[in-house]
């Protein structure tokens, strides 16, 4: 079963100024946890895909409890217990139109709202800023990255550029 075959799938209307994403998003009945409402987590999306070199995409995220976050984890990844985000990227690219307005499939990040907030508080952080940080972890895998300087440097990239287009909103 795949990560979003759980959950039914709201697609969120793009706002007009940051239309390279689109965005499907499940479990949004949770939204209400994040430290942003719908539309600022669609430019802080989008802003981070941009400063990965992104063009058109199309992203799944899957908003999950500790418990749901906990199945996935042991399902997919052998590990026992939740963390906070998990990436399944889309392996091969379905071959289509060569258009730059055609959005790719980038996969589905499940993102556990529950450990956000505790480790919000077991560290010390900011939410807003420990919650772009996750996501921009997440987008790492999604665009082909793996743990190591690349993906730090890449993260922080995308960490900035939301921070930033957030901000000037």
């Amino acid at each position: 079963m795949s990560p979003l075959e759980r959950f039914p799938q709201e697609q969120t209307d793009a706002p007009s100024d940051s239309g390279a994403l689109r965005l499907n998003l499940s479990g949004g009945g949770l939204c209400w946890r994040l430290p942003f409402c719908r539309a600022e987590l669609h430019r802080a999306l989008s802003a981070m895909l941009r400063a990965a070199g992104s063009g058109p995409a199309e992203l799944d995220l899957v908003l999950v409890r500790d418990a749901g976050m906990a199945d996935y984890n042991l399902r997919y990844m052998g590990c026992h217990g939740p963390t906070n985000v998990l990436s399944f990227p889309i392996d091969e690219q379905i071959a289509g139109p060569e258009d730059e307005d055609v959005p790719v499939q980038l996969g589905s990040l499940v993102f556990s709202v529950d450990t956000l907030h505790r480790e919000t508080l077991l560290y010390g952080q900011d939410p807003e800023e420990h919650c772009l940080r996750l996501l921009a972890h997440g987008l790492g895998h999604l665009v082909g990255y793996d743990h190591g300087p690349e993906m730090d440097e890449l993260c922080s990239e995308m960490l900035s550029a939301a921070e930033a287009w957030l901000t000037a909103q």
